[in-house]
């Protein structure tokens, strides 16, 4: 079973291998939250030249080496190569590192959620690895909740993308909302 745990990003190292459809959208997720991620890759998607060309990821085009997970905090396994991807699992492990391995959810220490965020409110969806659509449907309908409750949640759209942001003073206080209440962990 799986615990869900929201953990700071910020700065630190995340190591990605293969730059293709899957590992793309979790080297543009890691971003998003702040990770300093090293893609390693012999090819790369054009979205991920683009992070690349603007200095959010930086990318070694050639295949994985043991030594390019050292100090990473997390790493990502996302090679079309059953092999590559099994090795740099062990490696991982054999130093502690996390992994998650794109094509064998039997072997990832944690799973990618389908992310609901909204100002301040982030959210975390996952299946269990087993059902990615139904993950990515229940986090639509998040969005779609943080939307409809926008003004509840003090929440204010960002000019042009839908997407809203925290208005911080209108947000409740967490004392009077309690344990159960918008702020309640």
């Amino acid at each position: 079973m799986r615990f869900p745990m929201f953990i700071e990003l910020e700065g630190k190292k995340a190591v990605v291998a293969g730059a293709g459809r899957i590992g793309t959208r979790r080297i543009r997720l890691l971003a998003d939250f702040g990770a300093w991620v090293t893609v390693i890759a012999p090819e790369i998607s054009d979205e991920v030249r683009r992070l690349w060309e603007a200095g959010q990821v930086s990318c070694e085009l050639r295949e994985i080496e043991q030594r390019d997970v050292e100090g990473a905090f997390l790493a990502v396994a996302a090679t079309d190569q059953r092999e590559i991807n099994r090795r740099m699992a062990f490696w991982c492990r054999s130093v502690g590192i996390p992994v998650n391995v794109a094509d064998r959810k039997e072997e990832c220490d944690f799973y990618f959620p389908g992310i609901a965020r909204a100002g301040c409110l982030t959210a975390g969806v996952c299946a269990g690895g087993n059902a990615h659509r139904l993950a990515k449907e229940a986090a639509a309908d998040i969005r779609g909740l943080f939307a409809e409750n926008a003004e509840k949640y003090g929440l204010a759209a960002k000019e042009g993308d839908g997407r809203y942001e925290a208005e911080i003073l209108d947000l409740p206080s967490r004392e009077n909302h309690g344990r159960n209440g918008v702020h309640g962990e």
